[in-house]
């Protein structure tokens, strides 16, 4: 970690505090439109507390920073290595992004599967740096099917790429009728961002590169830019303190619907700042992902009550067949 005022975590689940089935009643509920299956025993990350010092060239720098939060993983298999950062910028969370990139393998571009190892990546910005252009919201979001083996669907209206102002539509300002967007995202990568409208959910799933999704597929890991996270709150939810929820979080399911990991996202105090979540496992297991990014769909003011959250950069394990 650096003096750029961020933290940075890659450790294994086991590393941290384990609690057993006594906590299942603080868990945040699945979704319903998921197979429930039992879950005989849980992993628990609870209020864990990272604290660093930083010595400076020409001084001492103490910097302590608190993370609370929450993540679960089932014990019958084998848990996955996380990797997270959170700042105010780009530099704060290069280190964690880099980490999980090299911890997959090289990057495969748009080149058909299948193919053994390696990752994918999509930046939502087409390209080119400098496009500009908002896309209309569409649902299922299939741009990168074919080339890259993944798509997104919403609960809401759609999934729009978009910077945060600017280009001919206007941004997300535009986009979502709220002329503070211009000034509180900031992208990891530029141009553009990713999100959903008229929901705070995004659903992706996976095939093999070049089979236009005719071949289902899973990975073995998957992570997430997300910028403006600002509810630092990811305690476990209780009947005292029931408003103590973190704004974003990362669910990984199964082949078969089943809740593979889930984990609340580190969030950093001030307007645009950016956070990483990912997590690897040893083995192509995770056959869909479902990220909620904020505490309320965007449209509202990023406020005390409501935490407007965008996403760019999505990095994952290269498809493998689903078996």
């Amino acid at each position: 970690m650096g003096c750029s005022g961020g933290f940075q975590s890659l450790f294994p689940l086991t590393h941290m505090n384990r609690h057993n089935n006594k906590q299942a009643g603080k868990t945040k509920q699945k979704p319903n439109h998921r197979k429930k299956e039992p879950m005989q025993t849980k992993q628990s990350v609870i209020n864990l507390n990272i604290r660093a010092t930083v010595i400076a060239a020409f001084g001492v720098l103490l910097m302590v920073l608190g993370v609370s939060e929450t993540a679960q993983a089932q014990s019958s298999q084998s848990t996955p290595l996380v990797f997270q950062a959170a700042g105010p910028d780009a530099t704060a969370i290069q280190g964690a992004v880099d980490a999980f990139r090299a911890a997959l393998g090289d990057n495969n571009l748009n080149n058909p599967g299948p193919l053994q190892k390696g990752r994918r990546e999509i930046n939502w910005d087409g390209g080119n740096p400098n496009l500009m252009d908002t896309t209309p919201p569409v649902n299922p979001f299939l741009v990168f099917l074919n080339t890259r083996g993944s798509q997104y669907k919403t609960p809401g209206l759609g999934l729009s790429q978009a910077p945060p102002a600017g280009g001919l539509q206007g941004g997300l300002a535009v986009l979502f009728g709220n002329p503070n967007y211009a000034k509180i995202f900031r992208t990891f990568s530029r141009s553009r961002l990713f999100t959903p409208v008229g929901s705070n959910i995004t659903e992706a799933s996976f095939s093999i590169p070049g089979t236009n999704g005719n071949a289902p597929a899973t990975v073995r890991g998957f992570g997430v830019v997300f910028t403006d996270v600002d509810q630092p709150d990811g305690a476990v939810p209780s009947a005292v303190a029931s408003n103590h929820k973190p704004s974003t979080f990362v669910e990984y399911f199964g082949k078969n619907g089943r809740l593979l990991f889930s984990s609340s996202v580190a969030a950093s105090p001030g307007d645009g700042n950016l956070s990483f979540f990912g997590i690897k496992f040893d083995d192509a297991r995770i056959a869909s992902v479902r990220i909620t990014s904020g505490n309320v769909a965007p449209g509202p003011n990023d406020d005390r009550q409501h935490d407007i959250v965008m996403m760019d950069d999505f990095i994952y394990g290269e498809p493998q067949i689903l078996h």
